[in-house]
């Protein structure tokens, strides 16, 4: 369905732009045919000389100029506008299912605990589970708030001196078991002493995401490398993986709202195509920048962010 609309908004186009077309060279040609006409009525408003025509040519010729840039520029607008209600519609179809996986294991073992005779052993693993699958739909939604906050641009970051080295020593130590329990191995390493103005909450949720976003495309057995180091006046965080990569034609689009890489290939992963996005705003709001790359007919990604250390800020 989504197709045929685009197909017929751009069938009206190339039907306007003929029609555009056929009028203005029927003008070119009817002022050609009428140049003694053009003079004489020149004449009788006081303007003397040759070139009436070129001028009355020259307006016309402008004006079906403006008519087609017009004419291309709505194409262009209602095509985006097409693209980003597909996108829309395809993240609440995502956002639905991310929701109703967590809400089906939660109820199911929901249900496990109303059964009599269950060991405590067996309760303890349900709650486990059911905690874990809360704090899954609580990053989900706090993700889409987020989201939404970044684009309204609204409750800017009350940005803090944060000391990195103690940050990551208690970040990567809570992430290791959920990671390595993927079946993922995560490599850690931190070489700095720097302070940046950020806060925790928003280098927590720009390590989440980058590190899901790289479990996420990993298979199993594979490996995430995190370094973080002083770079100069900067400090240097990466998120390394050898997981299904990013095409380079792609690479500049990654950071969009909403985007995912391929259609088949997000849709067998999951995801809300949220994340990076987030990464993008959040580190901007921190005063720094991120880059995506993609390694050489090798399979992988990497992330780099890069933060201006707190006694280089300006």
């Amino acid at each position: 369905m989504r197709r045929k609309r685009s197909a017929r908004i751009i069938t009206v186009y190339v039907a306007s732009l003929v029609v555009t077309v056929a009028l203005l060279v029927s003008w070119i040609v009817y002022v050609l045919q009428s140049v003694a006409a053009i003079n004489t009525a020149a004449e009788r408003l006081g303007r003397t000389g040759q070139t009436s025509q070129w001028v009355v040519l020259g307006v016309g010729t402008l004006l079906f100029g403006l008519l087609i840039v017009g004419l291309t520029f709505q194409l262009a607008h209602a095509l985006g506008e097409r693209n980003y209600s597909r996108k829309q519609e395809e993240f609440v179809a995502n956002v639905t299912h991310e929701m109703k996986s967590p809400l089906t294991a939660i109820k199911l073992h929901a249900q496990t605990l109303q059964e009599t005779g269950v060991s405590a052993a067996d309760v303890q693993r349900s709650v486990g589970f059911i905690l874990q699958q809360v704090n899954r739909m609580e990053t989900l939604v706090d993700n889409v708030l987020e989201s939404s906050r970044l684009v309204a641009r609204k409750k800017l970051l009350d940005l803090q001196p944060v000391a990195l080295a103690p940050f990551f020593d208690t970040y990567f130590h809570e992430v290791r078991v959920p990671i390595e329990g993927r079946g993922i191995r995560l490599r850690v390493d931190v070489r700095t002493c720097a302070t940046v103005m950020a806060t925790t909450e928003a280098l927590r949720r720009v390590m989440t995401n980058l590190l899901d976003n790289a479990a996420r495309f990993s298979a199993r057995g594979g490996e995430i490398r995190c370094r973080v180091a002083d770079d100069g006046p900067q400090v240097r965080i990466e998120v390394e993986d050898d997981g299904v990569g990013i095409p380079r034609s792609e690479l500049e689009k990654v950071f969009d709202r909403f985007y995912q890489i391929g259609r088949e290939l997000s849709q067998r992963r999951g995801g809300t195509g949220l994340g990076l996005s987030i990464v993008f705003g959040l580190v901007q709001e921190m005063r720094g920048t991120v880059r995506a790359y993609s390694h050489d007919g090798k399979p992988g990604s990497r992330f780099v962010v890069t933060l201006p250390a707190a006694g280089a800020q300006t």
